[in-house]
C-alpha cells in the first residue's frame, strides 16, 4: 500500500446514492488537507446499471485515478464482480453479506474483507434502507484513519437542506459504522490488514476542490459573463446546473433553451448587444449549433462555445468519455475564419482558460471554443486558486460612433492597419449598421460584390497573426536525457503525470507535453521539443490519430508511434506504464 496516498471506491447500483456517498468521501477527505482526485463511471440510464465513484486521495497532489484499490466499499455483489481485478493481498473489501446475500467465500478474493451490516444498522436506529451507505462510509472512514467530526460535517452540509432529523440519522448510521469497524479490527478480525494512516494537513485558504465543469462555470464568471444559455447534453449539462443555481448570486442570466440552436443564438443576440456570452454542448449538440459558428464569423461577433467531448457517432456513449472531436471543432462551419480552440488539462486550467476565453472573444471579436470532455467534465480535482478579480476591461467599443454620408457607421471598415473594427451596440446613437450572415460591406450591408468580398476575408484573416501572438509556452514538464516524450492534448495530462511521476521514482525518465491550445497551433514550441526528443509517442482518446495528424498538419513533422484509447475509458497511469515497459 502506498505511503502518501489512498485509493478508495464505493461501488453498487445505479439510482441507490453512489454518487453522493462518493461525494461525501472525496469532500471529507479534503477537509482532512489531502490533494484528491475523483472519478466517476456510470450508465446512461436513470435507474439501474453499475456505477462508481472512485477517491484518490493523498499528501502530495494526485493526478489521475488509480487501477489498484485500497478499499472496496462494495453495496452489492456485481460490485465484488466487476471490481475483483482491482484488488491485490493489500486490499479491503467492505461488503454487506445479508443484504445482497454475498457468499465471500465464492469470490476467491485475494485480500481481507469486513462483512459490515449496514443496512441492518441503518434499520436499528430508524433510517431508511439507502442510509446503510453512510455506515459504509463511517466504516471507511475509521479504516483509513479520517476524523468522524470532519465527515459528519460534510453530512451535515450535503443534507442540510432535508432538515435536522434526516442530518442526526445520518451522523448516527456514519457512527455506527466507525464503531463496527474498530471493534472488528480491535477483535482480529481484520487479521494483519492495515492502513499507515496520515495526519491530517494544512488546508489553505486558496485550495479548492471543483469539477471541470464547475472550474468552467466558475472562471467564466470571473471572466465577465452575463448572459449563459444552453440545452441540456450530457457531459457539459452541469455547467447549465450550476450556473443557474448561483445566476442570482453571480448577477448573471441563465437560460435553459428549448434546443442547441437557440442556445446559440441567444447567446449571438446577447453578444450583439455588446454582452459577454457563452453556450455549452457536446458533440451531438455542437452539431446543430455549426450554422451559427458562421454567424459569429462573418458578423464578427464575440462567442464562447463550451464542448464537453463523448464517444460518437451519434448518440454514441453518453456517460462516457472521449477525445474525438477534435478536428470537428477546429475546422467546423461554412467556409474560413479564424477561431480559437482550447484544451485546459485539468479544473485549475479549465477556470484560467475559460476566464481568458470570455476576455479573447471580446477582444478579437470572434469565436472561442473550450474543449473538454467527460473525463475532465465530470471529475473533481484539488486546485490551488488566490481571490480572483473578474474582469471588467471591455474590448473594441466606440463610446461615440458616428455615422458617415451614408447614414450608417462603417462596424465593419476596412483599415489595412488595424484588423479589428471599432463595434457599436443597440441604442447608440451615430452607430447604426446592419448586422447579418451575409458577406457584406464595412455597414453590413448584404454584397456579393467580388472586390468586397475579397477585402472583409482578408481583415478577418488579419486577425490570426495578432491571434497567435497570445498563445503561451504549453505545459512541459521535460529534459533532453528524457527516453520517451510523451505528447497529448487536454485530459490526458493528468494520467501522463501519474505515469512520470511514478516511472522517476524507478529511475525511468520521462517527458509529457501537454497542448491546451489547439487553435492557433503552438508550431514553435512542438516543432522544437518533437527535434528535441530521443523518441515520440503521442498519446490521444481517439482511434484515427487526430491530434497525430493536427501536429503533422501544422508542422509538417510525420509521428508514427502513439499510444491510442477509444472505448469510453480514460488513460491509466498503469497501463501507460506497461507501454513503456514493453
Amino acid at each position: 500500500m502506498s505511503m502518501n496516498t489512498f485509493n478508495w471506491k464505493v461501488a453498487g447500483l445505479s439510482g441507490e446514492g453512489i454518487m453522493v456517498s462518493g461525494l461525501i468521501f472525496s469532500k471529507t477527505s479534503s477537509r482532512h488537507g489531502f490533494y484528491i482526485f475523483d472519478y466517476t463511471e456510470y450508465p446512461s440510464i436513470i435507474t439501474g446499471g453499475h456505477n462508481t465513484y472512485q477517491v484518490h486521495a493523498g499528501i502530495e497532489p494526485v493526478y489521475a485515478q488509480k487501477e489498484k484499490l485500497d478499499l472496496l466499499l462494495a453495496m452489492n455483489a456485481n460490485a465484488l464482480v466487476e471490481h475483483l481485478d482491482e484488488l491485490t493481498s493489500n486490499s479491503l473489501v467492505i461488503f454487506d453479506s445479508s443484504d445482497d446475500k454475498i457468499n465471500i467465500a465464492e469470490f476467491n478474493l485475494p485480500c481481507k474483507s469486513l462483512d459490515l451490516p449496514m443496512v441492518k444498522l441503518a434499520k436499528e436506529m430508524g433510517a431508511t434502507r439507502l442510509m446503510g451507505n453512510n455506515v459504509g462510509l463511517g466504516a471507511s472512514a475509521y479504516l483509513l484513519g479520517l476524523d468522524l467530526e470532519i465527515l459528519n460535517s460534510v453530512i451535515h452540509d450535503i443534507f442540510a437542506r432535508k432538515g435536522q432529523e434526516v442530518v442526526d440519522l445520518n451522523h448516527k448510521a456514519a457512527k455506527a459504522g466507525y464503531e463496527f469497524a474498530r471493534n472488528a479490527k480491535a477483535a482480529g478480525q481484520l487479521g494483519n490488514w492495515d492502513f499507515a494512516a496520515f495526519e491530517k494537513q494544512e488546508y489553505p485558504e486558496s485550495r479548492v476542490t471543483f469539477t471541470g465543469n464547475e472550474a468552467v462555470a466558475l472562471g467564466s464568471v470571473a471572466g465577465g459573463l452575463k448572459l449563459f444559455a444552453a440545452y441540456p447534453m450530457t457531459p457539459s449539462s452541469s455547467v447549465l446546473h450550476y450556473l443557474a443555481a448561483h445566476e442570482d448570486k453571480a448577477g448573471i442570466v441563465v437560460k435553459h433553451a428549448e434546443d442547441e440552436i437557440s442556445a446559440i443564438n441567444m447567446a449571438l443576440g446577447a453578444s450583439f448587444t455588446g454582452v459577454r456570452s457563452m453556450t455549452s454542448t457536446s458533440g451531438g449538440g455542437f452539431a446543430y449549433m455549426t450554422e451559427a459558428l458562421g454567424l459569429s464569423g462573418v458578423s464578427e461577433l464575440p462567442l464562447v462555445v463550451f464542448e464537453s467531448m463523448r464517444p460518437g457517432p451519434a448518440l454514441g456513449m453518453p456517460t462516457w468519455t472521449a477525445q474525438g472531436d477534435l478536428q470537428f471543432v477546429v475546422t467546423a462551419s461554412q467556409d474560413e475564419f479564424p477561431r480559437f480552440v482550447f484544451a485546459p488539462g485539468d479544473a485549475q486550467e479549465a477556470f484560467e482558460m475559460a476566464k481568458l476565453s470570455q476576455e479573447l472573444a471580446e477582444k478579437y471579436q470572434g469565436l472561442v471554443i473550450l474543449l473538454s470532455d467527460k473525463y475532465l467534465s465530470e471529475s473533481r480535482y484539488t486546485a490551488e486558486l488566490a481571490v480572483t478579480k473578474l474582469s471588467h476591461e471591455r474590448h473594441g467599443f466606440n463610446q461615440n460612433p458616428v455615422s458617415d454620408e451614408t447614414g450608417f457607421y462603417p462596424r465593419y471598415k476596412i483599415d489595412k492597419e488595424n484588423a479589428i473594427s471599432m463595434r457599436s451596440v443597440p441604442g447608440q446613437q451615430g452607430g447604426e449598421h446592419i448586422n447579418n450572415s451575409y458577406e457584406h460591406d464595412e455597414y453590413g450591408l448584404a454584397t456579393e460584390e467580388s472586390q468586397m468580398r475579397i477585402s472583409q476575408m482578408d481583415k478577418r484573416k488579419r486577425k490570426l497573426k495578432l491571434m497567435k501572438s497570445e498563445i503561451p509556452q504549453q505545459f512541459y514538464s521535460g529534459s533532453l536525457e528524457d527516453e520517451i516524450t510523451f505528447i497529448s492534448f487536454g485530459s490526458t495530462k493528468g494520467p501522463l503525470l501519474e505515469a512520470q511521476r511514478q516511472l522517476a521514482a524507478n529511475g525511468k525518465k520521462v517527458g509529457v507535453l501537454n497542448l491546451t491550445w489547439l487553435s492557433p497551433f503552438p508550431i514553435e514550441q512542438v516543432s522544437k521539443v518533437i527535434k528535441e526528443s530521443k523518441r515520440v509517442v503521442v498519446v490521444e482518446g481517439n482511434q484515427c490519430g487526430q491530434l497525430a495528424n493536427l501536429i503533422t498538419q501544422e508542422t509538417g513533422i510525420k509521428l508514427e508511434e502513439n499510444y491510442r484509447r477509444y472505448d469510453g475509458r480514460p488513460f491509466y497511469a498503469e497501463e501507460i506504464i506497461k507501454f513503456i515497459n514493453k
